[in-house]
């Protein structure tokens, strides 16, 4: 393959994103150097879903196998009543499911989909990876981008991504929009050994439990010996920082008025991580020059459906495409890449925000939910998911 640019294209962030970009870059040609803030490569995080979207991006990026080894490829999605324990929804993810949309829905660690992506990327000569590297900011230059590291460093790039999440740096010299807002909920994550899950809660797909102003979810991951647990509950009160621990006697109590079933997996946790659930409104721009977003840094939304890594991956595979299509002129591919991207970005954010009064209905509204349910045929649920779940023309 033909070496398209000499200085590698700088990319800030080492996570999902980042990592998929370097890759969808390098298969196009183009050299970059990934610059990691943290001492070591990794992911944050336990339980990921990957719908057929994202598994189709990794498929396209060569790493699907790799990153497929080590999850779980589900039988359907559900949803439960949290009040009084019935079935609301059941979308059977089968043969049908992976003839309508070309892929399966899978359920992995996080580790596993970031390993596969580092691991194709650690093997790829066109692909620097830098540690300790924090990009502070940037500058736009005749040749392309100035960029300012921590320890006083600066590096000249052709051009610059910041695929650096939710606190973007990138983004706050290009949008100076401030920090991401509370999206008025919070999220208590947890893992559970197998051995410790109750035999009658381990099923081989997530189970979604909708309370009124909160949910839980909890699904199997690393080859079963994991349970992922989610605990998220509707508040506007902060009583943790992001990370800290929170004991169960913290947590239990937001959930009262639950059915028995999802307490009884919520008392096997010991503590629980706290996390503030943050999101953005969409923008009409997050590019400026050679300078753009990918993923969170780009379009942060609430985990309600679960698309925030499968957004990163599609906007990795469609910016290649528009830096092959633009031969090297990036400020040209970036706008190009940002016109295909914006609205399916910004619908899926806004479907995510929406989520949240299906999710956590209360009263009679919670009634109306479950009847909008009712009767519903796979194929009738495969129509709806659609738009989300079969994969861009730019991924196939």
């Amino acid at each position: 393959m033909t070496l398209r640019n000499a200085n590698p294209v700088a990319i800030a962030g080492g996570g999902i994103g980042g990592l998929a970009c370097a890759l969808a870059l390098a298969r196009q040609g183009f050299r970059s150097l990934v610059l990691e803030q943290a001492r070591e490569f990794g992911e944050a995080g336990v339980g990921l879903q990957v719908a057929p979207n994202a598994l189709s991006v990794l498929d396209a990026l060569g790493v699907g196998p790799a990153a497929k080894k080590h999850a779980l490829l589900i039988e359907r999605l559900l949803m439960m009543d949290g009040v009084t324990g019935e079935e609301v929804a059941d979308v059977p993810c089968g043969a049908r499911f992976i003839e309508r949309f070309g892929n399966p829905y899978a359920v992995s660690h996080r580790a596993d989909i970031h390993g596969a992506l580092l691991d194709a990327c650690r093997a790829h000569e066109l692909i620097e990876l830098r540690t300790d590297s924090r990009v502070l900011d940037f500058t736009i230059e005749p040749s392309g981008v100035a960029v300012s590291m921590n320890g006083g460093a600066r590096i000249a790039a052709p051009a610059l991504i910041g695929a650096d999440g939710v606190n973007s740096a990138v983004r706050k010299t290009i949008l100076n929009d401030g920090e991401p807002p509370p999206a008025g909920a919070v999220i208590f994550r947890a893992t559970i050994p197998a051995a410790e899950m109750p035999q009658d809660l381990q099923h081989p797909y997530p189970t979604f439990w909708a309370g009124p102003g909160w949910h839980v979810i909890y699904y199997p991951v690393r080859d079963w010996s994991l349970f992922n647990l989610g605990c998220t509950f509707v508040t506007d009160r902060i009583k943790f920082g992001d990370g800290e621990d929170a004991a169960p006697n913290a947590v239990l109590p937001r959930f009262a008025g639950s059915c028995e079933t999802p307490l009884r997996a919520m008392r096997i946790p010991k503590s629980f991580r706290h996390y503030v659930i943050r999101h953005r409104e969409p923008v009409a721009n997050w590019t400026m020059g050679a300078a753009t977003l990918l993923g969170d840094a780009a379009h942060p939304m609430v985990q309600y459906i679960a698309q925030g890594a499968a957004m990163a991956l599609e906007d990795a595979i469609c910016l290649a495409g528009a830096a092959h299509d633009a031969d090297g002129d990036f400020a040209k591919a970036f706008r190009r890449y940002q016109d295909i991207r914006i609205v399916r970005t910004a619908r899926v954010q806004i479907s995510s925000q929406m989520m949240d009064k299906i999710n956590h209905a209360k009263g009679i509204e919670r009634k109306v939910r479950n009847s909008l349910f009712e009767g519903r045929t796979p194929e009738e649920y495969y129509d709806r998911l659609a738009w989300l779940y079969t994969p861009p023309p730019y991924v196939r």
